[in-house]
C-alpha cells in the first residue's frame, strides 16, 4: 500500500486509524511534516512533536495551526496507546500525545504528563461540560487532558439477518454461532461483566476466574474471527460473513453509506462511550506556544466539522455541531449529542491492578485456556 493511497483512504473515509497505522508501519512511514513556513512565522521556532493515531495528523484536523505556521507540527504514529506508553516510558520524547481518558492513570503515575493552562485554551468554555468532567481530565483541580474527539462502542448488527433484543448479550448469542466478531481487545470482559451485573470497570477476581471467564470461553467457540482492523470488519459485515460485531461509529457510518442494512445498538445494559484528547508530555522541547496553538486548532469548530462529517465521531466543541452538515449529524444519531453522552457509560482510567487482571484473563482466553 502506497503512502498516497493511505492518505486517499483517510480523506475519503475508507480507512480506519488502526489499519493505517499498520500499513504505515510496514512501509516505515511513521513521521512527517512539511518544511514550509508561512510569511512572518519565525524560522527558528522549534516545531512540537505530536504522537497520535494514524489518520489524525491530517491538515483538516488543525487548519488554524497551518494558517498561523504554514505547516503541520512534526508527528509520529502509534498503533495503540499501550505501545505508545511503553515507548515513552523507554525514553522516546514527544511534546504532545493523543491518548484517551482510560490511559490517564498510568500516564500520571509515570509522571509523563504536565498540567495545562486552561486560560491559554481558546475553546475551553465551548466544550461540552461532560467532556471536562470525565474521569482522567482533571487532577487536584488542574486540567491535564484537553478533550478533542469522542464516540461510542456498541454492537453493530445486520437488521436483515438478526432478530434479537439490543443487548451486549448479542455478542454471546448461540443462534449466530460462526457469524459473531468480537474485537481483539479486553472489551469483551467489560461486556460479560455488564451482562452479569458486575461493575464492568472493576469486576472482582472471583467473577473473572468464574462466570466471566466461562462466558468468554463460550464466545470463543461462537466467534468467526476476533477483528483487529475496522476495514476487515466492514468487509465481513457487508458480505454477511459476520452479522453481529463490536464496532465504533466509523463502521456504522461507512456501512450505511454503502447501503448495507445495519443498526447500531443501544444495549439495555448501556451504550459505551470513549473520549480522547491531547496532553502535554513532560520534557518536550517544542515551542510551548505552538503546543497550545495546536490544541486550540484541534478543538476548533472547523476541525470538529471535519471530524464529524469525515470520520463519524463526535467532537468536544459544542459549536462543531452547529456548523456540521445537519443531514450527516442526523444520519449518525448525533442530533442530540448531550443526550447521547448522558446515556453512555464512558470508559475511564482503570486501577492498574484491575487493568493487569483484565489483560491476564484476555491473554489466557486468546491462548485457548
Amino acid at each position: 500500500m502506497s503512502y498516497q493511497r493511505i492518505i486517499d483512504e483517510i480523506r475519503n473515509g475508507t480507512a480506519d486509524r488502526r489499519t493505517v497505522a499498520k500499513a504505515m508501519a510496514s512501509l516505515g512511514l511513521v513521521m512527517g511534516a512539511a518544511p514550509i513556513m508561512a510569511p512572518g512565522v519565525r524560522a527558528e521556532i522549534r516545531q512540537p512533536l505530536l504522537f497520535t493515531w494514524s489518520g489524525y495528523e491530517i491538515p483538516e484536523l488543525h487548519p488554524d495551526y497551518i494558517e498561523k505556521y504554514g505547516r503541520s507540527p512534526d508527528w509520529t504514529n502509534f498503533a495503540d496507546t499501550t505501545e505508545a506508553y511503553n515507548k515513552m516510558r523507554a525514553g522516546f520524547q514527544v511534546d504532545m500525545f493523543h491518548p484517551c481518558t482510560e490511559d490517564m492513570t498510568r500516564l500520571r503515575d509515570a509522571d509523563l504528563v504536565m498540567p495545562l493552562d486552561t486560560s491559554r485554551l481558546a475553546h475551553w468554555d465551548d466544550l461540552f461540560p461532560v467532556m471536562k468532567t470525565q474521569a482522567g481530565v482533571m487532577y487536584d483541580g488542574e486540567a491535564y487532558f484537553a478533550p478533542t474527539d469522542w464516540g461510542n462502542s456498541s454492537v453493530i448488527y445486520r437488521t436483515d439477518l438478526v432478530d434479537a433484543e439490543e443487548s451486549w448479550a448479542m455478542m454471546f448469542d448461540e443462534r449466530y454461532a460462526g457469524k459473531i466478531s468480537p474485537p481483539d481487545t479486553t472489551s469483551m470482559i467489560y461486556a460479560a461483566a455488564a451482562i452479569l451485573g458486575y461493575d464492568m470497570r472493576n469486576a472482582p477476581q472471583d467473577a473473572l476466574d468464574g462466570p466471566i471467564a466461562d462466558m468468554l470461553r463460550k464466545q470463543r467457540s461462537l466467534a468467526r474471527v476476533y477483528w483487529s482492523t475496522a476495514t476487515e470488519l466492514d468487509q465481513a459485515m457487508a458480505s454477511g460473513e459476520i452479522v453481529i460485531a463490536y464496532a465504533w461509529n466509523e463502521t456504522y457510518k461507512r456501512l450505511k453509506e454503502q447501503g448495507v442494512p445495519v443498526a447500531y445498538a443501544r444495549p439495555k445494559e448501556g451504550i459505551w462511550g470513549w473520549c480522547c484528547g491531547l496532553v502535554r508530555i513532560r520534557g518536550g522541547e517544542g515551542d510551548e506556544q505552538a503546543v497550545y496553538d495546536f490544541i486550540n486548532a484541534w478543538q476548533s469548530p472547523t476541525a470538529g466539522k471535519y471530524l464529524i462529517e469525515g470520520y463519524g465521531y463526535g467532537h468536544s466543541n459544542m459549536k462543531s455541531f452547529e456548523v456540521a452538515d445537519p443531514a450527516v449529524v442526523a444520519s449518525l444519531g448525533l442530533t442530540n449529542p448531550e443526550d447521547l453522552m448522558a446515556n453512555s457509560v464512558f470508559f475511564g482510567p482503570l486501577d492498574p491492578a484491575v487493568e493487569d487482571r483484565y489483560q491476564k484473563l484476555w491473554e489466557e482466553i486468546q491462548a485457548g485456556s
